[in-house]
């Protein structure tokens, strides 16, 4: 009987670890207003091939974040550019079902989950993209300063096996000042 159980419990602990990407949990309570500001993308986790092959040049974007009337968040990223500038995009993260959960159709990005964040230094989110019938996750480190955030850094460690993803597929990225006033 014991030996039953045992196996039964290794069995939905397997189901649980292949069904990751439907357990990622969101922020309890998300506060758009809370969240909106400047943030900066110390960290990256991702299966993306894009992201691989080029992780190692990337340096970290700035992001302001603006909270809309319809529950909407407007982003604004500035990326340093190889050149010495700083290329800014514009994109909506559109409400989801739940607060602190979004989509953006346009970047193919079809669930957004601020998993966790203490609002004052670190937000960890998830991001799930369908592109040419790929799927990719993604986990990002957002900080209030550019600099690594313990607490932060640590929930998105916990985070990376539970969405199928490797330590190995991931970059702190590299401050950069070319976009530090891009948003001033």
């Amino acid at each position: 009987m014991m030996l039953q159980m045992l196996l039964i419990g290794w069995v939905f602990a397997l189901l649980r670890v292949s069904l990751g990407q439907a357990q990622v949990p969101i922020q309890a309570n998300f506060d758009a207003s809370q969240f909106q500001g400047i943030w900066y993308v110390v960290g990256v986790v991702s299966d993306d091939q894009g992201f691989l092959d080029s992780k190692d040049n990337l340096k970290m974007p700035v992001v302001l974040v603006t909270p809309l009337p319809d529950g909407d968040l407007a982003l604004k990223f500035g990326y340093s550019t190889p050149d010495g500038g700083c290329q800014k995009t514009d994109t909506t993260f559109t409400k989801g079902a739940v607060d602190g959960q979004f989509s953006n159709k346009a970047m193919a990005q079809t669930d957004i989950r601020v998993v966790s964040t203490d609002y004052k230094h670190f937000a960890v989110l998830y991001v799930e993209m369908q592109k040419g019938g790929v799927r990719n996750v993604w986990l990002q480190l957002y900080a209030r300063a550019p600099e690594l955030f313990p607490e932060g850094a640590q929930k998105m460690q916990q985070l990376v096996p539970q969405v199928g993803l490797n330590p190995s597929q991931g970059a702190l990225l590299p401050r950069s000042d070319q976009c530090a006033g891009a948003f001033s």
